[in-house]
């Protein structure tokens, strides 16, 4: 039997027969919009409704003012707790319309909180009373499943796999829904030997320093939406998952060699992060940076097994502690040496001044910071103590080959590429 290959059929052809299959399947519409925020096509049962939804959140305004291509799933989400995925079509190299998906719930949503959100909107009481109507009919969805609309979505506008871990996530800083729990509710259960499994390849990834763990990754998405509790509030529930996953990545890291206070030190850093979060997207930044600090930190310590422990655990103090004023003779205290002693046994282990690789410490943070954050080079400079922008830029010059601004720079138009 011959195999069929999607890009057999026009790409307008392919996301058609999507939208039929997701709308039938799931009650889940589709959109098609031009590049003047026009309306092509619509298979949403309440078009007109959530066309207002989707107008009144910043959702819009995150996709059209960049004036980028999306070429790949961009997972959106409004204040109410409405959740879309959108990505743009391509037909030889010609832009052609925006795809999105949904609306959807990742939960259900809270409905006092609904009613709280709209009534800052909406002043008529009847005109939120028919959006409750109109909000009671939006499917709920897993975050499993909702990778594999977005998956769904892509391949067929460009036939090629993707993983969840490449989707682009709208940094929308709002309060998450934290409502009480309804009186009804349906959990859907995922495949316990299956989830089990997932976790065992990943937490095992992290035992071996293995730095191939992307590819572990995409193979526990079901682990990943599997909550550890059911408290009505999804963003707690989610919190407490990845509380529970840090604990389990401690455990891991310390059998992979990692000294126990050490790894101690970073799941106490994060369970802090973990808590300071507001939004889903956050936590799974916070999830993705914490795993990716265990398996370097194993992965480090099985790369320089002449390194002794007290030599490890002062690096880690350094890099944890970057922010802060790092004195050389404090470090020694802390280690139980004398400044003497213990500047010449670090530089006999690691082949670098104290000093120097406090230099580099912070540089890899501020590189981190320039990607990430909005924050200005000056706000860098002064929460790195490196005392003035003069002084910072010269360092990172020196360590990365480039100034400040030039990497922020050259970083973004990587992105936009």
């Amino acid at each position: 039997m011959d195999k069929i290959e999607v890009d057999e059929f026009p790409v307008e052809v392919r996301s058609r027969f999507l939208a039929a299959h997701v709308f039938a399947g799931a009650d889940l519409g589709m959109w098609s919009l031009g590049a003047n925020r026009e309306l092509y096509y619509s298979t949403c049962a309440n078009e007109k409704e959530f066309w207002s939804f989707l107008e009144l959140s910043s959702c819009m305004d995150f996709l059209y003012e960049s004036g980028r291509v999306w070429d790949r799933p961009v997972i959106l989400s409004d204040q109410v707790g409405l959740v879309w995925i959108a990505e743009h079509m391509v037909d030889n190299g010609r832009w052609v319309c925006l795809v999105l998906m949904g609306p959807f719930f990742l939960s259900k949503t809270s409905v006092k909180y609904i009613e709280d959100s709209l009534r800052e909107k909406v002043s008529s009481v009847f005109m939120r009373r028919q959006m409750m109507r109109t909000l009671s009919m939006v499917p709920v969805i897993t975050l499993s499943m909702m990778n594999q609309y977005a998956k769904m979505l892509h391949y067929t506008l460009t036939s090629e796999r993707i993983l969840p871990m490449d989707f682009i996530y709208q940094d929308e800083r709002t309060k998450q829904f934290a409502g009480e729990e309804e009186e009804t509710r349906t959990v859907i259960q995922s495949d316990p030997e299956r989830v089990m499994n997932g976790e065992i390849l990943l937490l095992k990834a992290i035992t071996d320093g293995n730095m191939n763990y992307k590819q572990i990754f995409s193979q526990r998405q079901d682990f990943e939406s599997e909550l550890v509790s059911a408290t009505g509030n999804t963003l707690r529930d989610v919190r407490n998952t990845v509380l529970v996953f840090n604990a389990l990545c401690c455990r891991a890291a310390i059998e992979g060699g990692i000294p126990i206070k050490t790894a101690k030190e970073i799941e106490l850093r994060y369970n802090t992060e973990i808590e300071r979060t507001n939004t889903i997207t956050e936590l799974k930044n916070v999830n993705a940076g914490m795993l990716d600090e265990y398996v370097r930190r194993v992965h480090d310590g099985k790369a320089n097994p002449m390194i002794s422990r007290t030599i490890q655990e002062c690096c880690d103090y350094i890099r944890a502690n970057v922010t802060k004023p790092l004195n050389v003779e404090e470090i020694a205290c802390r280690m139980g040496y004398t400044a003497y002693y213990f500047t010449k046994k670090f530089y006999k282990e690691m082949g670098i001044k104290v000093s120097d690789y406090i230099k580099q410490a912070r540089i890899e943070y501020a590189k981190v910071a320039l990607m990430t954050s909005g924050k200005s080079i000056q706000e860098i400079s002064d929460q790195l103590q490196f005392g003035t922008r003069n002084y910072f830029s010269k360092v990172f010059h020196e360590v990365v080959g480039v100034t400040p601004a030039a990497y922020r720079e050259r970083t973004e138009r990587k992105e936009q590429e």
